[in-house]
């Protein structure tokens, strides 16, 4: 047997050692690794070629003045209508170009009816060359404008009808319509919810059904669980379905009416807690 197959368990112990004393977190220079080899009993020459070998990692942290980087996310910006179609500036219309714009705003609203949204268009944009100041023919224009999916253009449209007509109330109803649907805000501001308790809507579902999706903030399913429920439990009670007929015990339709509460109280308390876990798929309400 050779002199290193001697020492090799020797040599296992004694790297042990040295990474236990390293994982503890105490610096370990060549004289400390000599001396723990040297008491386990590893020869001189061997010490040195291990201490030659042994590659052993500096635990004193690196230190630096930088910061970690903090990412803040940009602020939706609101929407900024760009139209790219100009109106004529306000002003009295001669007798002719009333007529004028009377027949075209006639036309307009023909081609809009039967669905050429392009010649209603054309129509009703040159009546409002003739007579600007009609407010009614720039909303007509906003809603044909918005059939295009000429958002922006639809918008000044019916800014440009508020103008001509302050009192125009629908005019002023579909520009701040537009204006919110297309408002980059308006999106994170719709999913804000007020986040539930799970446990709490599951308790109140289990002492009256439908109170659970009342918390939750659905309080037609919960009103419409709650008169299903209780509908159910009159018609067992004290109806001749139940238990007021002239039957003795247990009926195929008593049991069925038991069956159908116990459906409805398990479906309660499973949508309490679906609901309350995953507030934002509250769109329609009625997802179980």
């Amino acid at each position: 047997m050779s002199d290193s197959d001697e020492h090799a368990p020797a040599n296992a112990h004694a790297a042990a050692d040295a990474e236990h004393a390293g994982a503890s977190g105490a610096p370990l220079d060549d004289a400390s690794l000599a001396r723990i080899l040297a008491d386990r009993g590893i020869p001189p020459d061997e010490i040195s070629r291990l201490l030659k070998t042994a590659s052993v990692p500096s635990p004193t942290p690196i230190l630096t003045d930088a910061k970690p980087e903090v990412t803040v996310p940009l602020a939706p910006k609101p929407f900024e209508p760009h139209p790219s179609l100009t109106f004529p500036p306000f002003r009295e219309p001669s007798p002719a170009d009333v007529e004028q714009a009377e027949r075209l705003l006639r036309e307009a609203h023909i081609a809009r009816r039967r669905g050429r949204f392009e010649d209603a268009f054309q129509a009703c944009h040159a009546a409002i060359d003739r007579c600007p100041h009609d407010a009614a023919a720039l909303e007509m224009l906003g809603d044909i404008l918005q059939a295009l999916g000429r958002v922006d253009d639809a918008v000044a449209a019916y800014r440009r009808s508020g103008e001509a007509d302050p009192s125009r109330r629908s005019a002023e109803r579909k520009y701040a319509e537009l204006v919110l649907m297309q408002d980059r805000m308006a999106s994170p501001m719709s999913l804000a919810v007020e986040p539930k308790n799970p446990y709490l809507a599951v308790l109140l579902s289990a002492v009256c059904p439908g109170a659970g999706q009342y918390y939750n903030g659905e309080t037609a399913k919960g009103l419409v669980l709650a008169l299903v429920t209780l509908a159910l439990i009159v018609a067992l009670l004290w109806s001749p379905l139940g238990f007021a007929g002239e039957a003795i015990g247990l009926t195929p339709t008593s049991t069925a009416l038991i069956a159908a509460i116990g459906i409805v109280y398990v479906i309660g308390l499973a949508d309490a807690n679906i609901g309350a876990r995953n507030p934002r798929r509250r769109g329609s309400g009625w997802d179980v």
